[in-house]
Protein backbone atom coordinates (compact mmCIF):
# COMPACT_ATOMS: atom_id res chain seq x y z
CA UNK A 1 0.00 0.00 0.00
CA UNK A 2 2.62 2.50 0.78
CA UNK A 3 4.92 1.77 -2.32
CA UNK A 4 1.49 2.27 -4.39
CA UNK A 5 0.95 5.28 -2.34
CA UNK A 6 -2.18 4.44 -1.27
CA UNK A 7 -4.39 7.08 0.62
CA UNK A 8 -3.19 7.26 4.15
CA UNK A 9 -6.93 6.30 5.55
CA UNK A 10 -6.54 3.14 3.71
CA UNK A 11 -3.14 2.50 5.24
CA UNK A 12 -5.15 3.16 8.63
CA UNK A 13 -7.94 0.91 7.86
CA UNK A 14 -5.92 -1.74 6.62
CA UNK A 15 -3.67 -1.56 9.85
CA UNK A 16 -6.90 -1.72 11.86
CA UNK A 17 -8.09 -4.88 9.93
CA UNK A 18 -5.16 -6.46 10.09
CA UNK A 19 -5.68 -6.55 14.12
CA UNK A 20 -9.20 -7.26 14.08
CA UNK A 21 -8.56 -10.42 12.07
CA UNK A 22 -6.56 -11.09 14.65
CA UNK A 23 -8.42 -10.45 17.93
CA UNK A 24 -11.39 -12.05 16.58
CA UNK A 25 -10.22 -16.19 16.71
CA UNK A 26 -8.80 -15.75 19.88
CA UNK A 27 -11.76 -14.68 21.70
CA UNK A 28 -13.67 -16.83 19.69
CA UNK A 29 -11.22 -19.81 20.65
CA UNK A 30 -11.94 -18.78 24.45
CA UNK A 31 -15.83 -18.64 23.88
CA UNK A 32 -15.96 -22.28 22.04
CA UNK A 33 -13.50 -23.76 24.60
CA UNK A 34 -16.37 -22.15 27.36
CA UNK A 35 -19.13 -23.97 25.51
CA UNK A 36 -17.21 -27.28 25.03
CA UNK A 37 -16.81 -27.49 28.38
CA UNK A 38 -19.98 -25.90 29.68
CA UNK A 39 -20.46 -27.30 33.19
CA UNK A 40 -21.81 -24.08 35.49
CA UNK A 41 -23.49 -22.25 32.70
CA UNK A 42 -24.71 -19.37 35.14
CA UNK A 43 -20.84 -18.36 35.50
CA UNK A 44 -19.83 -19.23 32.05
CA UNK A 45 -22.74 -17.22 30.90
CA UNK A 46 -21.28 -14.03 32.88
CA UNK A 47 -17.83 -14.95 30.94
CA UNK A 48 -18.70 -15.44 27.54
CA UNK A 49 -20.54 -12.22 27.76
CA UNK A 50 -17.37 -10.41 29.11
CA UNK A 51 -15.14 -12.10 26.58
CA UNK A 52 -17.08 -10.56 24.41
CA UNK A 53 -16.26 -7.16 25.18
CA UNK A 54 -13.17 -6.75 23.21
CA UNK A 55 -14.79 -8.43 19.51
CA UNK A 56 -17.25 -5.63 20.39
CA UNK A 57 -15.01 -3.21 20.78
CA UNK A 58 -12.88 -4.20 18.15
CA UNK A 59 -15.31 -4.81 15.88
CA UNK A 60 -17.18 -1.34 16.39
CA UNK A 61 -14.31 0.87 16.32
CA UNK A 62 -13.00 -0.85 12.35
CA UNK A 63 -16.27 0.02 11.52
CA UNK A 64 -16.56 3.87 13.18
CA UNK A 65 -13.01 4.38 10.90
CA UNK A 66 -14.86 3.24 7.41
CA UNK A 67 -18.51 3.80 8.11
CA UNK A 68 -17.67 7.70 9.69
CA UNK A 69 -21.13 9.10 9.32
CA UNK A 70 -22.70 6.71 11.40
CA UNK A 71 -19.30 6.84 13.97
CA UNK A 72 -22.35 7.88 16.66
CA UNK A 73 -24.58 5.03 16.93
CA UNK A 74 -21.72 2.96 16.74
CA UNK A 75 -19.85 4.43 19.42
CA UNK A 76 -23.35 4.61 21.62
CA UNK A 77 -23.69 0.60 20.83
CA UNK A 78 -19.85 0.06 22.24
CA UNK A 79 -20.74 2.33 25.24
CA UNK A 80 -23.60 0.69 26.36
CA UNK A 81 -22.04 -2.76 26.24
CA UNK A 82 -19.45 -1.53 28.56
CA UNK A 83 -21.67 -1.02 31.62
CA UNK A 84 -23.32 -4.53 30.71
CA UNK A 85 -19.64 -5.86 31.47
CA UNK A 86 -19.56 -4.52 34.83
CA UNK A 87 -23.10 -5.94 35.28
CA UNK A 88 -22.15 -9.32 34.22
CA UNK A 89 -18.88 -8.96 36.17
CA UNK A 90 -20.83 -8.36 39.09
CA UNK A 91 -23.18 -10.49 38.76
CA UNK A 92 -20.53 -13.49 38.28
CA UNK A 93 -19.17 -12.60 41.76
CA UNK A 94 -22.60 -12.63 43.22
CA UNK A 95 -23.46 -16.41 41.14
CA UNK A 96 -19.98 -17.92 42.21
CA UNK A 97 -21.04 -16.66 45.98
CA UNK A 98 -24.61 -17.64 45.82
CA UNK A 99 -23.44 -21.45 44.60
CA UNK A 100 -21.29 -21.90 47.38
CA UNK A 101 -22.21 -20.28 50.42
CA UNK A 102 -24.83 -18.92 51.99
CA UNK A 103 -24.20 -15.31 51.63
CA UNK A 104 -26.48 -13.64 53.74
CA UNK A 105 -25.85 -16.05 56.64
CA UNK A 106 -22.01 -15.09 56.05
CA UNK A 107 -22.20 -11.52 56.04
CA UNK A 108 -24.16 -11.51 58.94
CA UNK A 109 -21.38 -12.96 61.17
CA UNK A 110 -18.50 -10.58 59.34
CA UNK A 111 -17.66 -7.44 60.92
CA UNK A 112 -19.24 -4.46 59.34
CA UNK A 113 -17.78 -3.19 55.94
CA UNK A 114 -16.13 -0.15 56.06
CA UNK A 115 -15.68 2.87 53.65
CA UNK A 116 -12.81 2.61 51.57
CA UNK A 117 -11.06 6.04 50.85
CA UNK A 118 -11.71 9.54 50.62
CA UNK A 119 -15.09 8.19 52.28
CA UNK A 120 -13.32 6.72 56.04
CA UNK A 121 -15.30 8.60 58.14
CA UNK A 122 -18.80 7.25 57.03
CA UNK A 123 -20.83 4.79 58.31
CA UNK A 124 -19.70 1.31 57.25
CA UNK A 125 -21.74 -0.51 54.92
CA UNK A 126 -24.62 -2.62 56.39
CA UNK A 127 -24.25 -6.15 56.94
CA UNK A 128 -26.29 -9.60 55.85
CA UNK A 129 -28.72 -8.68 53.02
CA UNK A 130 -28.90 -5.55 52.65
CA UNK A 131 -24.61 -5.43 52.23
CA UNK A 132 -25.90 -7.24 48.77
CA UNK A 133 -28.16 -5.23 47.78
CA UNK A 134 -26.20 -2.04 48.15
CA UNK A 135 -23.67 -3.70 46.11
CA UNK A 136 -25.59 -4.76 43.44
CA UNK A 137 -27.65 -1.53 43.37
CA UNK A 138 -24.47 0.42 42.87
CA UNK A 139 -23.82 -1.48 40.15
CA UNK A 140 -27.39 -1.01 38.25
CA UNK A 141 -26.80 2.82 38.76
CA UNK A 142 -24.20 2.39 35.59
CA UNK A 143 -26.18 0.00 34.62
CA UNK A 144 -29.32 2.38 33.80
CA UNK A 145 -27.85 5.73 33.55
CA UNK A 146 -25.60 4.64 30.61
CA UNK A 147 -27.60 4.07 28.26
CA UNK A 148 -29.95 7.12 29.37
CA UNK A 149 -26.91 9.51 29.18
CA UNK A 150 -25.92 7.85 25.60
CA UNK A 151 -29.39 8.62 24.41
CA UNK A 152 -29.41 11.95 25.43
CA UNK A 153 -25.75 12.98 23.56
CA UNK A 154 -27.08 10.79 20.80
CA UNK A 155 -30.53 13.07 20.32
CA UNK A 156 -28.27 15.88 20.54
CA UNK A 157 -25.66 15.08 18.09
CA UNK A 158 -28.30 14.76 15.82
CA UNK A 159 -29.83 17.89 16.74
CA UNK A 160 -26.48 19.73 16.09
CA UNK A 161 -26.37 20.81 20.12
CA UNK A 162 -24.68 18.30 22.11
CA UNK A 163 -21.44 20.63 22.34
CA UNK A 164 -18.89 18.45 22.11
CA UNK A 165 -15.40 19.01 22.40
CA UNK A 166 -16.00 22.30 23.81
CA UNK A 167 -16.18 21.89 27.42
CA UNK A 168 -18.76 24.48 28.25
CA UNK A 169 -20.49 23.79 31.57
CA UNK A 170 -24.07 24.22 30.18
CA UNK A 171 -23.42 21.61 27.27
CA UNK A 172 -24.89 18.57 26.88
CA UNK A 173 -21.71 16.67 26.59
CA UNK A 174 -20.26 17.92 29.72
CA UNK A 175 -22.91 16.56 31.37
CA UNK A 176 -24.04 13.46 30.23
CA UNK A 177 -19.53 12.93 30.79
CA UNK A 178 -19.73 14.16 34.32
CA UNK A 179 -22.98 11.70 35.10
CA UNK A 180 -21.34 8.94 33.56
CA UNK A 181 -17.95 9.17 35.38
CA UNK A 182 -20.35 9.43 38.72
CA UNK A 183 -21.94 6.02 37.96
CA UNK A 184 -19.09 4.31 36.35
CA UNK A 185 -16.87 5.47 39.87
CA UNK A 186 -20.10 4.46 41.94
CA UNK A 187 -20.25 1.36 40.43
CA UNK A 188 -16.66 0.24 40.33
CA UNK A 189 -16.51 1.60 44.10
CA UNK A 190 -19.44 -0.99 45.42
CA UNK A 191 -17.75 -3.48 43.08
CA UNK A 192 -14.65 -3.00 45.36
CA UNK A 193 -16.19 -3.24 48.90
CA UNK A 194 -18.27 -6.32 47.54
CA UNK A 195 -14.69 -7.80 46.92
CA UNK A 196 -13.24 -6.46 50.38
CA UNK A 197 -15.68 -7.97 51.99
CA UNK A 198 -15.75 -11.19 50.47
CA UNK A 199 -12.16 -11.36 49.10
CA UNK A 200 -10.97 -14.72 50.78
CA UNK A 201 -14.49 -16.76 49.80
CA UNK A 202 -14.27 -15.41 46.24
CA UNK A 203 -10.01 -16.25 45.77
CA UNK A 204 -10.87 -19.59 44.64
CA UNK A 205 -12.21 -17.88 41.03
CA UNK A 206 -9.41 -15.01 41.32
CA UNK A 207 -11.33 -12.05 40.52
CA UNK A 208 -8.83 -9.11 41.05
CA UNK A 209 -7.36 -9.93 37.68
CA UNK A 210 -10.72 -10.22 36.13
CA UNK A 211 -11.43 -6.83 37.31
CA UNK A 212 -7.92 -5.39 36.32
CA UNK A 213 -8.61 -6.56 32.40
CA UNK A 214 -12.10 -5.11 32.20
CA UNK A 215 -11.59 -2.03 33.99
CA UNK A 216 -8.29 -1.79 31.70
CA UNK A 217 -10.67 -1.75 28.87
CA UNK A 218 -12.93 0.75 30.15
CA UNK A 219 -9.89 2.89 31.23
CA UNK A 220 -7.91 2.92 28.26
CA UNK A 221 -10.86 3.88 26.13
CA UNK A 222 -12.29 6.86 27.58
CA UNK A 223 -9.20 8.47 28.74
CA UNK A 224 -7.32 8.15 25.29
CA UNK A 225 -10.81 9.89 23.81
CA UNK A 226 -11.06 12.84 26.50
CA UNK A 227 -7.25 12.93 26.00
CA UNK A 228 -7.94 13.37 22.06
CA UNK A 229 -10.84 15.45 22.64
CA UNK A 230 -9.23 17.90 24.29
CA UNK A 231 -6.30 18.11 21.98
CA UNK A 232 -9.25 18.67 19.48
CA UNK A 233 -10.39 21.75 22.05
CA UNK A 234 -6.59 23.40 21.76
CA UNK A 235 -6.80 23.50 18.67
CA UNK A 236 -3.30 20.71 17.98
CA UNK A 237 -5.31 18.74 15.93
CA UNK A 238 -6.97 20.53 13.10
CA UNK A 239 -9.13 20.68 10.64
CA UNK A 240 -7.59 19.22 7.27
CA UNK A 241 -6.65 21.49 4.39
CA UNK A 242 -8.10 19.55 1.58
CA UNK A 243 -11.51 20.56 1.25
CA UNK A 244 -12.27 16.79 1.05
CA UNK A 245 -10.30 15.59 4.20
CA UNK A 246 -11.37 14.97 7.57
CA UNK A 247 -12.51 17.64 10.20
CA UNK A 248 -10.78 17.65 13.13
CA UNK A 249 -13.26 15.90 15.01
CA UNK A 250 -13.43 13.14 12.42
CA UNK A 251 -9.74 12.40 12.84
CA UNK A 252 -9.59 12.12 16.93
CA UNK A 253 -12.70 9.96 16.05
CA UNK A 254 -10.43 8.08 13.35
CA UNK A 255 -7.27 7.80 16.01
CA UNK A 256 -9.59 6.77 18.92
CA UNK A 257 -10.53 4.18 17.17
CA UNK A 258 -7.33 2.84 14.91
CA UNK A 259 -5.78 2.67 19.17
CA UNK A 260 -8.58 0.48 20.16
CA UNK A 261 -8.45 -1.76 17.32
CA UNK A 262 -4.23 -2.24 18.00
CA UNK A 263 -5.35 -2.17 21.95
CA UNK A 264 -7.77 -5.17 21.52
CA UNK A 265 -5.69 -7.49 20.19
CA UNK A 266 -3.51 -7.05 23.61
CA UNK A 267 -6.69 -7.39 25.86
CA UNK A 268 -7.88 -10.25 24.05
CA UNK A 269 -4.98 -12.34 24.74
CA UNK A 270 -4.76 -11.51 28.46
CA UNK A 271 -8.91 -11.99 28.57
CA UNK A 272 -8.05 -15.55 26.98
CA UNK A 273 -5.44 -16.16 29.80
CA UNK A 274 -7.69 -14.43 32.66
CA UNK A 275 -11.27 -15.86 31.92
CA UNK A 276 -10.32 -18.89 30.54
CA UNK A 277 -12.12 -21.96 30.95
CA UNK A 278 -10.12 -24.58 32.27
CA UNK A 279 -11.64 -23.96 36.17
CA UNK A 280 -14.96 -25.33 34.29
CA UNK A 281 -13.07 -28.49 32.90
CA UNK A 282 -14.44 -31.55 34.61
CA UNK A 283 -14.39 -35.73 33.95
CA UNK A 284 -18.42 -35.36 34.62
CA UNK A 285 -20.10 -36.33 30.94
CA UNK A 286 -21.60 -32.85 29.54
CA UNK A 287 -23.99 -32.86 26.97
CA UNK A 288 -22.42 -30.98 23.62
CA UNK A 289 -24.18 -27.82 23.93
CA UNK A 290 -26.49 -26.77 21.46
CA UNK A 291 -24.74 -23.54 19.30
CA UNK A 292 -28.22 -22.06 18.33
CA UNK A 293 -29.62 -22.28 21.89
CA UNK A 294 -26.25 -21.45 23.17
CA UNK A 295 -26.18 -18.09 21.66
CA UNK A 296 -29.84 -17.36 22.57
CA UNK A 297 -28.95 -17.29 26.18
CA UNK A 298 -26.02 -15.46 25.41
CA UNK A 299 -27.98 -12.59 24.33
CA UNK A 300 -31.54 -13.27 26.50
CA UNK A 301 -31.42 -9.96 28.66
CA UNK A 302 -33.73 -11.67 30.87
CA UNK A 303 -31.64 -11.77 33.99
CA UNK A 304 -31.27 -8.04 33.41
CA UNK A 305 -34.76 -7.00 33.31
CA UNK A 306 -35.52 -9.02 35.94
CA UNK A 307 -32.28 -8.00 38.40
CA UNK A 308 -33.46 -4.18 37.49
CA UNK A 309 -36.93 -5.22 39.09
CA UNK A 310 -35.88 -6.70 41.77
CA UNK A 311 -33.81 -3.77 42.49
CA UNK A 312 -36.85 -0.94 41.91
CA UNK A 313 -38.50 -3.32 44.08
CA UNK A 314 -35.92 -3.04 46.76
CA UNK A 315 -35.95 0.95 46.49
CA UNK A 316 -39.82 1.08 46.62
CA UNK A 317 -40.23 -1.76 49.36
CA UNK A 318 -37.40 0.57 51.25
CA UNK A 319 -39.47 3.58 50.86
CA UNK A 320 -42.68 2.39 52.03
CA UNK A 321 -42.12 -0.32 54.61
CA UNK A 322 -39.22 0.85 56.32
CA UNK A 323 -36.15 -1.34 57.62
CA UNK A 324 -37.42 -5.50 58.08
CA UNK A 325 -35.84 -7.66 60.43
CA UNK A 326 -32.34 -9.35 59.52
CA UNK A 327 -34.26 -12.78 59.91
CA UNK A 328 -37.10 -12.11 57.78
CA UNK A 329 -37.44 -13.79 54.00
CA UNK A 330 -38.21 -11.68 51.41
CA UNK A 331 -37.36 -11.94 48.16
CA UNK A 332 -34.97 -9.22 48.13
CA UNK A 333 -32.27 -10.80 46.36
CA UNK A 334 -33.06 -12.59 43.46
CA UNK A 335 -29.78 -13.30 42.21
CA UNK A 336 -29.19 -17.06 42.98
CA UNK A 337 -33.14 -18.00 41.85
CA UNK A 338 -32.25 -15.92 38.38
CA UNK A 339 -29.38 -17.85 37.72
CA UNK A 340 -31.00 -21.06 38.94
CA UNK A 341 -33.87 -20.28 36.30
CA UNK A 342 -31.33 -19.71 33.80
CA UNK A 343 -29.41 -23.04 34.46
CA UNK A 344 -32.74 -24.72 34.44
CA UNK A 345 -34.20 -22.97 31.38
CA UNK A 346 -30.54 -24.12 29.53
CA UNK A 347 -31.09 -27.58 30.61
CA UNK A 348 -34.58 -27.93 29.28
CA UNK A 349 -33.81 -26.00 25.55
CA UNK A 350 -30.69 -28.68 25.72
CA UNK A 351 -33.10 -31.56 25.95
CA UNK A 352 -35.93 -30.15 23.57
CA UNK A 353 -33.01 -29.36 21.03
Amino acid sequence: LVRRKAEKHVVVWFVAGVFVYMTIPITTAGVVQHLRNFSDPPQQLRLIRILMMVPVYSFFSYLGMILTNDVIYLDALRECYESYVIYNFMMFLVTFMYEHYNVEQLLSYKPAQPQLFPFQKLPPWPKGKAFVIWSKRGVFVYVVSKPITTIMMLVSELAGNSGKNEFKFGSVWMWTLFVDNIAQMWALYCLIIFYQALKYELAPIQPFPKFICVKAVVFFSFWQGLFLDTLVFLHVIKDSKDPDGYTAEATAETVQNLLICLEMFGFSIAHHIVFSHKPYITDMELPPPQFLTSLAHLFDLRDVRNDIRTQLGVSVHSMTAGRRRDNERTPLISSEHVELTTLRSYNEDQGNV
